[in-house]
């Protein structure tokens, strides 16, 4: 008997759709540490969706990010460069916040040529809008969201920006950004439980109906998914959540732990905020039939970055871990530090069509991805770039990843590499390496240098050479006095870069406290 013509066509439509390129959703937390998810051992609260993600997806336990910081570690990701030779290396040059320059290859200008269309919703950071940074001259069809780190500290913007073009928020003018900064510093400076009501709803929306922009980015990411789910797509989906200073549109099953902090509580509800981001995004790409052709990843920027740092005995930074939601993981150090807990993040990625969970021990960070989407595609990647593809540890092949590759890390004079089982640390280029073997030390509080000069050696040799000096950043072994140079010559030569200030702040807290 012969099939109906409705029946044939459906069969070559469904086909057509099989045949499809896999579309790719790489959803990127900003600060999240370590331990915010329940499925990486949080017990305060519950995150369903990502722990429903992580259940059918491949987890490194062993990631980290290009570097300690936001600006860097996203710059070196989408250019597939260690922070080295990157163009961006740290969050502010002698210049300001720098761009990337138009020379760039990313891999979302890879994804266009093999046919992909690209969008960044959220908080970008590389760029402003209409210049040689614009996210649409970096390989980004369509931008909607932040351009500039600063801007992407206020949850209630008075605008935010679709392909370079403002979108206004005027019922946001009444919100005051400035106050929130001194949460940590000043907690009793201001009622800052009064801004929630008794049902841990931020008071703010409903008085002034303010816009959270979060609301808007899930929109907007929804949409896209919608409008593209006949075309193979990548959405960079980057939450400014959980970033602080905090706050968050609603305290949730938070609301009622009186017993912790405020700044504990907001954080935790953040982070649940983010979570059910995550669920709708799912719940969209199943909806529209494309969740089994999706490579799904997530990732954080950086790691933890919950607290401000004090000083130790030494005048280095130290992080605490928070007393209640215990986030930090059992790494040493926090953002902006080269140790382990600046640079160690969650990173898991689904497969289409993958239904079972896996782990790999194996080191890996961000800059792999540029490789293990040229490879997932079946396109090239550029021969210069530092990461490898990640594709066969996640598709059970033989990896190529060379078992002692090194990790770079730098922030002003400190540095540190991560090779193999070791990782070397040094304060200072003219300070002696510290090395810890990770496995067995995960807090590095036992230096064993002593114990294997060949490995010190070999880790000061790579060191010589994995910095290119730059003539705007603060390259290792140079002095405060070398980087006011660089900024009066930045000033004298008409290349100082404005920045966007969020919420019409003249100057950040702390550039007030530096005048």
């Amino acid at each position: 008997m012969k099939k109906p013509i409705f029946v044939l066509v459906l069969s070559v439509f469904y086909n057509l759709v099989s045949a499809q390129k896999p579309n790719i959703v790489f959803i990127f937390s900003d600060d999240l540490s370590f331990r915010d998810l329940s499925a990486y051992g949080q017990t305060n609260y519950k995150t369903p969706n990502l722990d429903a993600l992580v259940a059918h997806s491949t987890r490194f336990t062993q990631a980290y990010a290009a570097a300690p910081e936001c600006a860097p570690s996203r710059g070196c990701m989408l250019t597939g460069l260690q922070v080295g030779r990157s163009p961006i290396r740290i969050n502010s040059s002698a210049r300001g916040f720098e761009e990337l320059p138009a020379t760039a290859l990313t891999f979302p200008k890879m994804l266009q040529q093999n046919g992909y269309k690209t969008a960044v919703i959220g908080k970008w950071g590389l760029g402003y809008p209409n210049s040689i940074g614009d996210p649409r001259k970096q390989g980004f069809d369509y931008h909607f969201g932040y351009y500039d780190h600063y801007e992407a500290h206020s949850f209630f913007p008075l605008n935010l920006y679709r392909n370079g073009k403002k979108v206004d928020y005027p019922t946001n003018n009444a919100f005051n950004l400035e106050v929130l900064y001194d949460k940590e510093r000043a907690p009793k400076s201001f009622d800052y439980e009064g801004m929630y009501d008794a049902d841990g709803k931020l008071k703010y929306i409903n008085e002034n109906k303010g816009v959270y922009a979060v609301d808007e980015f899930d929109r907007e990411a929804l949409e896209y998914i919608s409008a593209n789910k006949n075309n193979p797509f990548f959405l960079f989906y980057t939450t400014n959540l959980p970033h602080g200073p905090q706050i968050v549109d609603d305290l949730r099953d938070l609301k009622d732990r009186k017993d912790m902090d405020l700044r504990s509580r907001e954080w935790g509800a953040m982070v649940r905020r983010l979570d059910i981001s995550v669920g709708k995004l799912i719940q969209k790409l199943k909806d529209e039939g494309v969740y089994e052709n999706t490579m799904i990843l997530f990732a954080s920027d950086n790691g933890y970055a919950m607290h401000n740092p004090g000083k130790d005995s030494n005048g280095m930074p130290r992080w605490e871990d928070d007393k209640w939601l215990q986030n930090k993981g059992p790494f040493n150090g926090g953002k902006f530090t080269v140790r382990e807990a600046g640079m160690r993040i969650p990173l898991f990625i689904r497969m289409p069509n993958q239904s079972q969970a896996k782990t790999m021990s194996q080191p890996v960070w961000l800059i792999d991805l540029f490789p293990t989407f040229a490879d997932f595609i079946k396109a090239s990647a550029p021969e210069n770039i530092d990461g490898f593809s990640l594709l066969p540890l996640l598709t059970g092949q033989v990896s190529k990843i060379p078992t002692e590759r090194p990790f770079y890390f730098f922030k002003n004079n400190e540095q540190s590499v991560r090779m193999g089982a070791w990782f070397g640390y040094r304060e200072h280029p003219n300070k002696p390496l510290q090395l810890y073997l990770l496995e067995e030390d995960q807090t590095c509080e036992r230096n064993l240098a002593a114990f294997y000069p060949d490995v010190v050696t070999k880790i000061e040799d790579y060191l010589k050479t994995a910095h290119e000096p730059h003539p705007w950043y603060w390259n290792p072994g140079e002095t405060q006095e070398d980087f006011q140079r660089k900024q009066k010559l930045a000033i004298e030569t008409k290349q100082k870069i404005e920045a966007l200030r969020p919420n019409n702040m003249k100057l950040m807290p702390w550039e007030k406290s530096a005048k």
